[in-house]
């Protein structure tokens, strides 16, 4: 058993040992983390109604209600219980689509590098950008760039080429609206997913309250029904805050990983302009992107190439 457990071990720290893989269990985690932070707000409510529907029962049962306060709760949180392997399926779930979308986020950086890699061994390879690849300034610019340095190998040399004009005024990060689209898109099915798991528990533990209600107390029926009337209006207001806390948290996550990309971007752009104007001793150098060093070293290896075999 030791044995076994030594080698899946072994085999975790190798599979995380990139900093391209740390950075997509990075981001996987943080999903999670939102959504946790989501449930652990709403958890917190939810208890803090509990027991003021205890205090309420306490009220107005006999004299020995007080004994019954175990009982009361594994009672009504016995929904969250039976949900909770539902809740265990959708943080999984949160957490392979986080990994999903980091390597949306690094897909235009490895396809960059996986060109370049096989140009390096084939001329005749072509640069293919996907058709909702993020990062649009430097798909769309390395398009441009790639080609030129392919007319420029069936030359055999390099040239100095002009720039268009919707390039040459780019001199900081620009935002990346289809991005941002794409996020946004699966941003509003978490908040949806997440908001229904969350209040759908919320409610069944509601439901049991009312029926415990029903059976144990032994009072008018119009107090017990204006007291849960009325709490029907703050579990209406639960939904705006689970919504609301969705909406920001993943809002927040959106911007804080474009722009751990985002300077990156800029930066292989800026490198693949200056290198097309002329100066042929440009290079990648990024700071602060551990998690895209594979992909830059295979751009500047062919930077390099170029220089060496098609310079005069």
């Amino acid at each position: 058993m030791s044995d076994t457990s030594n080698w899946i071990l072994a085999r975790v720290r190798r599979l995380f040992q990139s900093e391209e893989s740390r950075f997509v269990l990075g981001t996987a985690i943080k999903f999670c983390g939102m959504t946790l932070l989501v449930m652990g707000v709403l958890g917190s409510q939810v208890y803090g109604r509990a027991r003021l529907n205890f205090y309420f029962f306490s009220s107005f049962g006999d004299s020995h209600m007080a004994d019954l306060r175990d009982a009361y709760f594994d009672y009504v949180m016995s929904s969250f219980v039976e949900a909770l392997p539902v809740v265990l399926a959708y943080v999984i779930a949160v957490f392979f689509l986080g990994v999903w979308i980091a390597k949306m986020i690094l897909r235009p950086f490895k396809n960059i590098g996986s060109y370049c890699q096989h140009a390096l061994e084939d001329p005749n390879t072509h640069y293919v950008v996907e058709a909702f690849a993020g990062h649009r300034l430097l798909t769309r610019f390395s398009e441009l760039f790639f080609d030129s340095l392919t007319e420029a190998r069936a030359q055999g040399r390099l040239t100095p080429r002009s720039v268009p004009p919707q390039f040459m005024g780019v001199h900081k990060p620009v935002l990346d609206g289809l991005f941002l689209l794409h996020y946004g898109l699966f941003m509003l099915i978490l908040m949806i997913t997440s908001t229904i798991a969350i209040m759908y528990v919320v409610t069944e533990i509601h439901e049991n309250t009312i029926q415990l209600a029903i059976r144990m107390l032994k009072t008018d029926p119009r107090v017990t029904s204006s007291f849960f009337m009325a709490q029907q209006g703050s579990i209406n207001e639960m939904w705006l805050l689970a919504g609301s806390l969705v909406w920001t948290l993943y809002g927040v996550l959106a911007f804080h990983l474009y722009h751990q990309v985002s300077g990156a971007a800029f930066g292989i752009f800026a490198t693949m302009r200056t290198f097309m104007k002329g100066n042929y001793a440009a290079r990648v150098h990024l700071v602060g992107y551990a998690f895209l060093r594979e992909s830059t070293r295979s751009l500047n290896k062919y930077l390099e190439w170029a220089q060496k075999n098609l310079s005069k």
